[in-house]
């Protein structure tokens, strides 16, 4: 069963609210809903991305090499 729809109000640029209407108007999606539905999945999978790579990833160590020079 899908999860009820909030309504909620933003205020774009006009380069996004452009944006959105040609994504509608090209028969892609629907609504403008649709599409920032769609940019906030791609956002929400971009960031867990992120996260994943940065837990995996060697951490550095802070302290200085040894024999590293100072100057």
């Amino acid at each position: 069963m899908a999860k009820p729809s909030k309504s909620l109000n933003v205020s774009l640029t006009p380069e996004l609210s452009e944006f959105i209407a040609v994504r509608v108007a090209s028969g892609r999606y629907q609504s403008a809903s649709e599409v920032v539905r769609a940019g906030l999945w791609l956002l929400e999978r971009d960031e867990a991305d992120w996260l994943d790579r940065d837990a995996t990833s060697p951490k550095r160590d802070s302290a200085p090499a040894v024999g590293a020079s100072h100057g």
